[in-house]
């Protein structure tokens, strides 16, 4: 039973505190997965002993299990019901049909935009927390063959002070599937503080500043509905990676 649906068998047990902590739980997996006890007990607004005695109320031994059995789910992806999917082309067509809409939702001009920012960029900084911190660092080794260095931030508690460290003529580039990450948000914001050119590719079309960003890449998302196996949207961000660095390599 992976700690979502542990939450939810023992939510009828919760205190104020605990609703508190499940409640930011569900919304920052990918945070509670890279952060320490200290700083999600104070992002939930709970104390530290709270957040330990959640975790042991949902059956772990402490915070550190806990944070480990989040990440297993995270790298898990959507899995649910395999029973449901008829073999692997079932699994080759969910991918297909998501590739397949990159070409009307991924107009030209912004591939031309985004490859602009690159070539007019003074330092290039990759940013991507655990799934999108592989993309990052995917997206610098592409850079790379190309020439261009880049440097991958994967470390969520260092974003902040990496974006800081940009000028007007930088590249802060973000890559979160929700848009909506809390290290992702803040380092944006500093980014825009300090003039940098800030590009973020997401799959929320929702995502916080998405009007403020120099370039906002809004690449198809799997439908998930359907997700009922071990799918990566990643997969799709690496497609979208490839596109970028065969046009930026035409103009070049």
């Amino acid at each position: 039973m992976n700690p979502i649906e542990q939450i939810e068998l023992c939510e009828g047990q919760f205190t104020r505190s605990d609703q508190r902590i499940a409640d930011y739980v569900r919304g920052h997996l990918d945070i509670v997965a890279s952060y320490p006890i200290v700083e999600i007990a104070a992002k939930a607004d709970v104390s530290k002993s709270a957040l330990l005695r959640f975790c042991q109320k949902l059956g772990y031994t402490g915070f550190s299990e806990f944070k480990y059995e989040v990440s297993k789910h995270l790298l898990s992806g959507s899995f649910k019901d395999p029973e449901t999917v008829d073999g692997s082309r079932d699994i080759i067509d969910l991918y297909l049909a998501c590739i397949g809409q990159i070409p009307t939702q991924v107009a030209d001009g912004k591939l031309r935009e985004l490859c602009d920012l690159i070539r007019g960029a003074g330092k290039i900084k990759l940013y991507g927390v655990h799934e999108s911190g592989l993309s990052a660092q995917y997206f610098a080794f592409r850079l790379a063959s190309l020439g261009i260095d880049a440097e991958t931030v994967t470390y969520p508690g260092v974003f902040n002070e990496k974006a800081s460290f940009s000028g007007p003529e930088d590249l802060n580039l973000f890559i979160s599937i929700s848009g909506m990450t809390d290290c992702v948000l803040e380092a944006a914001g500093t980014s825009f503080a300090q003039r940098a050119k800030t590009v973020m590719i997401t799959q929320n079309a929702k995502a916080k500043y998405a009007a403020r960003y120099n370039s906002f890449l809004l690449i198809p998302s799997m439908e998930t509905d359907k997700n009922k196996l071990f799918l990566d949207s990643q997969a799709i961000v690496y497609v979208c990676i490839d596109l970028l660095i065969n046009r930026l390599a035409e103009l070049l």
